[in-house]
C-alpha cells in the first residue's frame, strides 16, 4: 500500500470522528452568532425602510410642485390667450363699421 493512501485515510477516519464534536461546538456557538447577525440584519431593513419612506415622501413633494407649478403655468398662458383675444375684439370694435353683437 501507498503510505499516502494510508495517511489520507488515517485524516478522513480523524475528521469523521471530530464531525460530531464540532458540529456540537459551532452550534452552541454559532446560535449567538446567528441571533446578533439576524438582530443586525433587522436593524439595517428597518433602517433602509425608513429612508426609503423618506425618499419616496421627498420624491411626491417635489412632483406636487412641478404640478401646481405647470398648471399655474397652463392657467397664465390660457388667460394670456384670452386678454390677447379681449384685446383683439376690442381693436375690432374700434375699427368703422364693424358692430357688437349682443350675444
Amino acid at each position: 500500500m501507498d503510505k499516502k493512501y494510508l495517511l489520507g485515510a488515517a485524516v478522513a477516519v480523524g475528521a469523521v470522528m471530530l464531525v460530531p464534536g464540532v458540529a456540537a461546538a459551532l452550534g452552541r456557538a454559532g446560535r449567538p452568532l446567528m441571533r446578533a447577525a439576524t438582530r443586525t440584519g433587522a436593524v439595517a431593513y428597518d433602517e433602509f425602510r425608513r429612508a426609503g419612506a423618506e425618499a419616496y415622501e421627498h420624491m411626491e413633494d417635489i412632483a406636487a410642485e412641478i404640478r401646481a407649478e405647470m398648471e399655474a403655468e397652463r392657467a397664465a398662458a390660457e388667460g394670456y390667450a384670452d386678454d390677447a383675444a379681449a384685446e383683439d375684439f376690442a381693436d375690432d370694435l374700434d375699427k368703422p363699421g364693424v358692430k357688437a353683437h349682443a350675444g
